[in-house]
């Protein structure tokens, strides 16, 4: 089995900046929310990271996390200095800050997704933050769906419909780092797995974003994926710390999220970038962006 994406001279990293978090979600772990990790007072690190990694990719698709990340007041200003016709950068947001914020806010080749917190969102001014991003980014809304809000997720669906936006229902794990999912009824599902909407503004660039799994060849949506259990690889060899890579917020380099092969290096001290691929030896991929990493067995 062979599992690609498509573009295989992309490399994916993901930057966890903080976690510094206006929201307080019970499903959410304490370390992306507690505080204790703040953003960094001098970004070259983070640059001359991203430069290594540019030096045997053609491309890099850069996911920048918090917390949330736009708490951070120099957050618009980082975006728009690591972002460049070879560097695409994505970022998640609760949508929290103010209209007038959303309003300023300039984007170069963003990828933004709007994060729908049932807990604490609300859902009338997450609409009209859609409405004004939908002109400035390309939009991805994911809407995560927990039987108890199925009803109330389903009314912001149809609102969210009539923008230029993606909409990807999710089912969503009872922790954030398990593996374990809500039980949702047959209808629940079957509406979860039909429902997927796309609208969204072109992304403004020449090459293509990875964004799915490829099964020799064959492009399986990731929400299948995990609905039918395809993301374990356990026993593949990965090109993650090729072609993925991750960095907490204390500078600490792994190459996914379960930290497969340990720790490379930090990006404030010396570091080496590994060489040749890895055996996967966790039981399966959660995360997306690490999923979709090139992998063979």
């Amino acid at each position: 089995m062979h599992i690609t994406n498509e573009n295989l001279d992309c490399a994916i990293v993901t930057l966890f900046i903080h976690n510094v978090c206006n929201f307080n979600c019970s499903y959410c772990s304490d370390f992306h929310r507690d505080g204790s990790a703040r953003w960094p007072d001098d970004w070259q690190p983070y640059l001359d990271f991203l430069e290594r990694v540019r030096q045997t990719n053609k491309y890099i698709y850069v996911e920048v996390l918090g917390g949330e990340p736009t708490v951070w007041p120099q957050f618009q200003e980082f975006v728009d200095t690591i972002s460049d016709d070879r560097t695409f950068v994505e970022f998640g947001t609760n949508a929290s800050r103010t209209l007038r914020y959303w309003e300023k806010f300039k984007t170069r080749n963003a990828f933004v997704f709007l994060s729908w917190h049932y807990e604490e969102t609300d859902d009338d001014h997450f609409y009209e933050v859609a409405k004004i991003m939908q002109h400035k980014a390309s939009v991805s809304i994911p809407l995560m769906i927990v039987p108890d809000n199925f009803e109330r997720a389903k009314v912001l669906y149809e609102r969210l419909k009539t923008l230029n936006v993606e909409i990807t229902p999710k089912f969503t794990r009872t922790s954030i780092h398990g593996h374990s999912y809500f039980e949702y009824t047959d209808e629940q599902r079957e509406w979860i797995q039909g429902n997927y909407f796309h609208r969204m503004r072109d992304f403004g660039i020449d090459w293509e974003i990875p964004r799915n799994l490829h099964f020799d060849g064959e492009k399986i949506k990731f929400m299948t994926v995990l609905d039918q259990g395809l993301h374990k690889f356990e026993g593949y060899t990965c090109t993650a710390g090729l072609k993925r890579f991750m960095v907490d917020p204390n500078g600490d380099i792994k190459r996914c999220t379960k930290k497969v092969g340990g720790i490379i290096g930090n990006i404030f001290e010396d570091y080496t970038l590994p060489s040749a691929p890895i055996l996967c030896t966790y039981t399966a991929c959660p995360c997306k962006l690490d999923a979709i990493v090139e992998k063979w067995i």
